[in-house]
Order: C-alpha cells, then sequence, then structure tokens
C-alpha cells in the first residue's frame, strides 16, 4: 500500500529510540522475542509507543499554526466559538463512548488471531452504535443551536446567526470524533497505531495550512467553518479505508450481534459510566467558563488548555500503547511480566514527565504572547500552570489505572467517577466564579488529588499492584518535591534578574532541567536506571557507525 511506503522515512529515526522503549516498556527478553513484528528486530509495543509520540509531537507544532492568524484576522469571538464547538462535540462524543472504544481495543488485542469471527462481529456491533448516535447527536445539535448561542454564548462582537451557522458546521462534522473512537480503537487493538498518527498528522496539516490560506486569501470564518468540516470527514474516511484494508469492508458494516453485546456488557458498561462521567467532570471547568465568561475569554482558555494537552505527548503514546500490552500479559496469566511492566512504566512517567510540563510555563509568556497579545499571555501564565500540574498529576495516574483496566477492574474508576462528580463540577463552579480563568486551572488539580484519594488506595489493594498506597504516594512525591523546588527557584530567578525575557527564561528552565534530572536519576528504579544508561551506550554506538 501506498500509505505503508509514506512510512518508511521514518524508521531510521525509529532505531535510535528502539532501546529505551523495547528494553523499557516492558517486556522481558523472551516475551519480547515472541512479540517482534514480522522482518524486524523491533517490538509491536516498541514500534507503537514511537509512532504515538513521533505522531503526537507533530501535532503539537500543528495545532498552533492558524491560532495566530484565527485571532488576528477574525478576532477573538471566532477564536472562541470554533473553540467552543469543537470541544462541545468532542466532550459529546467521549461522554457517549458507551465504553466500546475500551473494550475494542481489549478485545482485539486478545482475539484478533484467535476469534476473527467475534471481532468482525464486535466491530459491525460498535459500527451500528457509533453512527446511529452520530446521526441522532447531529439532528439535535442542528435543532438546538439558535438556543445554545442565545442561552449559553456570550458574543461580544460576532453577530449570532454567524455563530449558530458555524456551530452547525464545525460542530456536526466534528461530531464524527464519535465513530472515529472506533476505528482508532481498531487500529490500537491490532497495535498497528503508525496508520491512526499518520492520519492524524495529515489532517491536522491539511486543516491547519489550509485555514491560513483560506485567510490569507481573504476568507472568512464561515469559509474557514467549512473547510474544518472538509477536514473532519477526510479523516473518518481514510480511517474507514485503512481499517477496511486491515479487517474486511464487511466486518466495516453496521450490524448487531447479541452474543457481542452480552459477552462485553460488565466490562463496557463499567467503562461507559467511568467514561462518562469523567468526562463531565474533567470539562466542567470548560462548561462554566463558556457560561460566565465572554466566549473570547472561553478561546483563550481553550488555546491553553490544548497546549497542556499536548504536553502530555509522552504519557498519552506510552498509554495508549502500553494498554494492549498490559491486556495481553494479563490473558496470558503472567503476573511477574505485568507488574515488571507496570513498574517500568510507573517509574518512567513520572520521571520523564516532569521537565515536560515544567517546559510549558516557561515557554507561556513568549508563545501566547506571538500567538495572542502580551494581555492575553500574563492572564493565561497561572491558569496554565495549575493546567500543568494537574496534568502531571494525572500522568502519574496512567499506570494505576491501565492495570486496573488490564486486570478488569474498570468498576474502580467509574464508582470514583461517580463520587467526583459531587465533588469537581462544584468545586469548578464557585472556582470559575471567584478566581476566573485561575480557578478554572485549579479545578483541574482537584480532580486528581480527589483521584489520589480514592481510587490510588482501591487499586493497590484489590488489583494485586504489590504496593501499597502509601508506598504509592511516596514514589510519586520523590519527584515532584524536588521538582517544585529547582523549577520554582529557576522561575523566581527568570522573573526577578531575568525580567522574562525569552533568553532567561531558556537558561533558567535549561539549568533547572539539567539539575532535576542528575538528582532525579539517582531516584528511580534500578532496572530502569540500566535500561536508559544502555540507551546511551548504544546512541553512542549509533554515532560512532554514522560518524
Amino acid at each position: 500500500m501506498e500509505i505503508c511506503r509514506s512510512i518508511a522515512p521514518y524508521q531510521y529515526t525509529i532505531s535510535w529510540y528502539r532501546p529505551l522503549v523495547e528494553a523499557t516498556f516492558l517486556l522481558p527478553a523472551k516475551q519480547r522475542e515472541d512479540n517482534l513484528i514480522p522482518g524486524s528486530r523491533m517490538s509491536k509495543l516498541s514500534r507503537n509507543i514511537i509512532f504515538n509520540l513521533l505522531g503526537q509531537s507533530i501535532l503539537l507544532v500543528l495545532g498552533f499554526v492558524a491560532v495566530r492568524y484565527i485571532y488576528r484576522g477574525l478576532g477573538e469571538d471566532a477564536l472562541g466559538i470554533i473553540y467552543f464547538a469543537l470541544t462541545a462535540s468532542t466532550v459529546l462524543s467521549a461522554m457517549l463512548d458507551m465504553g466500546i472504544g475500551s473494550s475494542a481495543i481489549r478485545e482485539i488485542s486478545g482475539c484478533a488471531t484467535s476469534e476473527p469471527e467475534y471481532v468482525a462481529d464486535l466491530v459491525r456491533t460498535g459500527s451500528l452504535f457509533f453512527w446511529g448516535i452520530y446521526i441522532l447527536l447531529a439532528l439535535a445539535l442542528f435543532l438546538a443551536a439558535p438556543a445554545i448561542v442565545s442561552h449559553w454564548i456570550k458574543l461580544k462582537t460576532l453577530d449570532s446567526e454567524t455563530a449558530i451557522r458555524v456551530l452547525r458546521v464545525i460542530g456536526i462534522a466534528s461530531l464524527a470524533a464519535l465513530p472515529r473512537t472506533l476505528y482508532v480503537g481498531i487500529l490500537r487493538g491490532l497495535q498497528r497505531m503508525e496508520f491512526n498518527n499518520l492520519i492524524d498528522v495529515a489532517t491536522s496539516g491539511l486543516q491547519q495550512f489550509g485555514t491560513i490560506a483560506i485567510l490569507l486569501l481573504g476568507g472568512g470564518l464561515l469559509r474557514v467553518a467549512h473547510w474544518f468540516a472538509v477536514c473532519f470527514f477526510a479523516s473518518i474516511a481514510a480511517y474507514v479505508v485503512i481499517c477496511s484494508r486491515l479487517l474486511s469492508w464487511r466486518a466495516l458494516v453496521p450490524g448487531f450481534s447479541l452474543s457481542v453485546v452480552k459477552r462485553n456488557l460488565s466490562f463496557a458498561s463499567n467503562m461507559a459510566a467511568a467514561s462518562f462521567l469523567s468526562i463531565v467532570e474533567s470539562q466542567a471547568d470548560k462548561a462554566v467558563v463558556s457560561k460566565l465568561m465572554p466566549i473570547g475569554m472561553f478561546g483563550y482558555y481553550g488555546i491553553a488548555y490544548a497546549a497542556v494537552s499536548k504536553g502530555t505527548l509522552i504519557t498519552g503514546a506510552i498509554a495508549q500503547a502500553a494498554l494492549p500490552s498490559l491486556c495481553e500479559l494479563h490473558g496470558t496469566g503472567n503476573k511477574t511480566a505485568l507488574l515488571s511492566q507496570y513498574s517500568k512504566l510507573q517509574d518512567f512517567l513520572c520521571f520523564v514527565t516532569i521537565p515536560v510540563f515544567a517546559a510549558i510555563p516557561f515557554a507561556a509568556l513568549p508563545v501566547f504572547t506571538f500567538l495572542l497579545n502580551a494581555e492575553a499571555a500574563r492572564l493565561l501564565l497561572l491558569p496554565t500552570t495549575f493546567l500543568c500540574l494537574g496534568s502531571y498529576l494525572n500522568g502519574t495516574l496512567h499506570a494505576p489505572y491501565l492495570f486496573s483496566l488490564a486486570v478488569g477492574r474498570p468498576d474502580i474508576t467509574a464508582r470514583f467517577n461517580l463520587y467526583a462528580l459531587f465533588v469537581v463540577p462544584p468545586a469548578a463552579t464557585l472556582l470559575v466564579y471567584f478566581f476566573g480563568l485561575k480557578g478554572a486551572g485549579f479545578s483541574w488539580v482537584v480532580y486528581n488529588l480527589f483521584s489520589y484519594v480514592y481510587a490510588i488506595p482501591r487499586i493497590c489493594a484489590e488489583c494485586g499492584l504489590g504496593i501499597s498506597a502509601p508506598q504509592w504516594y511516596g514514589h510519586v512525591s520523590r519527584f515532584l518535591g524536588p521538582a517544585a523546588v529547582v523549577y520554582g527557584l529557576a522561575w523566581t530567578f527568570c522573573r526577578t534578574i531575568g525580567h522574562s525575557s525569552i533568553s532567561a527564561l531558556a537558561v533558567g528552565y535549561a539549568l533547572a532541567s539539567l539539575v532535576f534530572v542528575c538528582g532525579s536519576f539517582l531516584l528511580i528504579g534500578t532496572d530502569l536506571r540500566n535500561t536508559l544508561q544502555g540507551m546511551v551506550r548504544n546512541c553512542r554506538t549509533k554515532y560512532a557507525e554514522v560518524f
């Protein structure tokens, strides 16, 4: 296929990352040999992590390409209504996933080879559900758009008729994220994540650069909205083509299988409850901002949130690749390998992600000043910092959460999100009302701290994790504590002595990261430390071979 050849240029780059991801994630040598890709020495898990990292890194850059042009050319109301439409559709799609996406990953990863007919029935049933819900949601959004604009959104300069049309066009098209969930689940379950990353990067680049071209040629907001819609549907078409080649066209035709429903009802229902409630709670800050503050402020907050969420590329890339592998290890009954994989994953996420999230506040002032203006950059600095802290806490929860899914205990997360429903949205409302965007950012910290209090003790006690909750907290805090001191001192230096200049921020961050990495290297587990040292030696060898 042409798409396979287009991936070839990445293969040399991938070889440089192989020692880290292959040794760290996550399999003993014998199991890595069993999991090799035919004709390659790289394991499926290693390849998937690398493609996720590459894809999400490129999307991080592409995500901001058109923001400056939209803001400068169309104004903050236009920016706000676009982010509102995208966020609303994405949230609705995630809430109505009903656990089918996670069930698809879990079942396909374990049954694609042994039960191909069952996998085909699973995909057909999922297709019927997702496309049926999409049609209903699209119709509901079309009819509700006037009421949303009149009673929820606060416009300053944009007329309501244009806002309604933009909301309908972008909202209905972006609701395609719902059936897209199934196709992504298929690719992740088959551990072929190079395809979904390639599609996402290609369509995102097309969307961003096409938007810039439209604005440079004098096009308005409606033309931009229609271009967004074209790109969303092009992405779905690409997913359908790829999935049809990996499975078959027949497997993608919507259908219904009662045996599939019965087999997945328990797991999917718990995942559905967890997914629905977690979306309500994690998106509560945006909902409150969109209601209590002008739509332009929602656009600002959407940009900050997008910047921080892209900072999760490491946690997201590893988590997406690790879940099928964890499920496979649990299915084979290899508890030793499962615990080893979890331990390395937790260590790596705690250690590596701190410099990533610390970089965002250091870059916030110059980047947001370039994209928006100096006043908006100062307004977004503290909310962005809180979002980074919350996202780091959330990243440390990935490993135990994935472990609980792999051992079949999604009910823990579902119950946590039920209790959090009575804590997080009320807290977000009060925080936004009294503190504005700063309160919205801090509500994300509240959500993850509550997860620390409830979910972690239960996962440690009931999922056979092998450690107690206090031990888990101690493991996380031994990285987070030193990081707060080191980066806090560096930021204070940049603000007081360097006057927040770009050079001072860059030097301060670089020095702080060097101190943190060198100091924290002694805190990680022995297995991961040996792996990282081996990676350095391997890179030196590669460098010597090339030069």
